[in-house]
Parts: C-alpha cells; sequence; structure tokens
C-alpha cells in the first residue's frame, strides 16, 4: 500500500491519539471497523425513518431477541448512553 507522507503522517497521528499508540495497520483495521459500525447505524436510521420497515424489521427480530435475551436485562436500560 502506498500513501502519501501527509497521509502516513496524519495516520500516525490517529493511531497515536485515539488508538493508544498502535501500528499503522492495526490503526486502518479499527478506521475500517468503525467505517463499517458506522455503515450499520445509518441503516438502522434509514429503517427507523419508515415505520412500517421499522416495525417489520422489529416483529422479524423480536423472536430472536427475545430468545437471546432469555432473563438478561434489556441492552437499553443497561446502556442509556448508547440510546439515540
Amino acid at each position: 500500500m502506498q500513501l502519501d507522507s501527509g497521509l502516513r503522517d496524519e495516520l500516525a497521528e490517529i493511531a497515536e491519539r485515539d488508538f493508544h499508540g498502535v501500528s499503522l495497520g492495526e490503526a486502518v483495521r479499527h478506521l475500517v471497523r468503525e467505517h463499517k459500525i458506522n455503515r450499520i447505524m445509518r441503516r438502522y436510521e434509514e429503517l427507523r425513518a419508515d415505520p412500517d420497515e421499522w416495525a417489520s424489521y422489529q416483529a422479524e427480530a423480536r423472536p430472536a431477541d427475545n430468545a437471546a435475551g432469555d432473563g438478561l436485562p434489556d441492552a437499553r436500560e443497561e446502556y442509556p448512553e448508547y440510546n439515540r
């Protein structure tokens, strides 16, 4: 992979500041993971914007959520800082 020196320096700064000094490769892995999570979150926002689609998604996910939760506390209650 070829990076110009400015981009390499910017990546090194991000690796040091935001990812506790990891290697540049590991910093790229972190950034790719964040990118994927952001795409997933945008898709949830798109689903929520359409009440019919959101209701359909919730109905489809409910059986799996109920089985997976099986007596565990609700994540929305346990981690309110992540609720939007």
